[in-house]
């Protein structure tokens, strides 16, 4: 691998690293948030998601590290764009309901698994075997959060919209989360 490929690699490694930053920081203020636990099986999920997240960047940093890549200074202009980016997402979580919070994790986990497929394109064309072995298993990891918060997001709209007054449909939960789980399930292959 050329010094200009390293230095793309490196660049590819921190914005990974950043973006596993703001939504590892951003979740974890979310669960400060107590209307968190209002909602059955939310903070476990949150809970996975920080876990993942921060795994996820202690082996970014190993690779990165490992390969002679610095994640110093580079870093800091790097989390300066992304940050930017998941900053719009997150903005003020306390003043947003619960649902919101919910998408705004699902859109950073979208985020998260744009990044990592392009992190292992670059790491398969460099022929970089620990990199790419990685973020294959971190492109994985992250759908099944995402599953995950798609059922659970029905049933917080539900909760938000009774506090304000009774539902007119009642199954519309379940509804939803069948119309949710269809779309998954119909794709069309690639």
């Amino acid at each position: 691998m050329n010094e200009i490929h390293r230095k793309h690699l490196t660049a590819y490694l921190n914005d990974m690293v950043a973006v596993e930053r703001d939504i590892s920081q951003a979740v974890r203020g979310q669960l400060e948030d107590e209307r968190v636990d209002r909602h059955e099986g939310l903070r476990d999920i949150l809970l996975d998601i920080v876990a993942g997240s921060e795994g996820r960047t202690d082996f970014l940093r190993k690779i990165s590290q490992g390969g002679g890549g610095a994640l110093g200074a580079a870093v800091k202009g790097t989390v300066m764009a992304v940050a930017g980016t998941l900053a719009g997402i997150y903005g003020k979580l306390r003043e947003h309901p619960v649902s919101r919070m919910v998408r705004d994790d699902i859109i950073a986990l979208d985020v998260a698994v744009t990044g990592y497929g392009m992190l292992l394109t670059m790491a398969r064309c460099l022929d970089q075997k620990e990199c790419t072995a990685f973020a294959q298993l971190a492109l994985l990891g992250c759908p099944p959060l995402v599953s995950r918060l798609d059922h659970v997001l029905p049933l917080v709209i539900a909760h938000e919209l009774a506090e304000d007054g009774p539902i007119p449909v009642p199954d519309g939960v379940e509804l939803a989360q069948d119309a949710i789980r269809q779309v998954w399930q119909q794709l069309p292959p690639p």
